[in-house]
């Protein structure tokens, strides 16, 4: 389905690197304490994250608030 490579996937998998990025990715959730999936957050500088949604979010009311934060940082 997602047409990837097996064995570069396993190797990747198994890596340090690889494992530091989840391990970083984990980190970050529990510091946002994101509690449910779906949760989807923009990230706007490397310490400012705005949560759009948490749970089913139709597209219209995302588009919404993507435009809301962008008008937002822009001042």
């Amino acid at each position: 389905k997602y047409h990837l490579d097996e064995d570069d996937f396993y190797t990747k998998l198994q890596s340090e690197e690889y494992r530091e990025k989840a391990y970083y990715d984990m980190a970050l959730v529990k510091q946002l304490q994101v509690s449910g999936f779906p949760s989807v957050l923009m990230q706007v500088s490397d310490s400012k994250f705005f949560l759009l949604s948490r749970g089913y979010t139709d597209y219209e009311t995302m588009k919404a608030r993507i435009e809301k934060v962008l008008q937002e940082i822009k001042g």
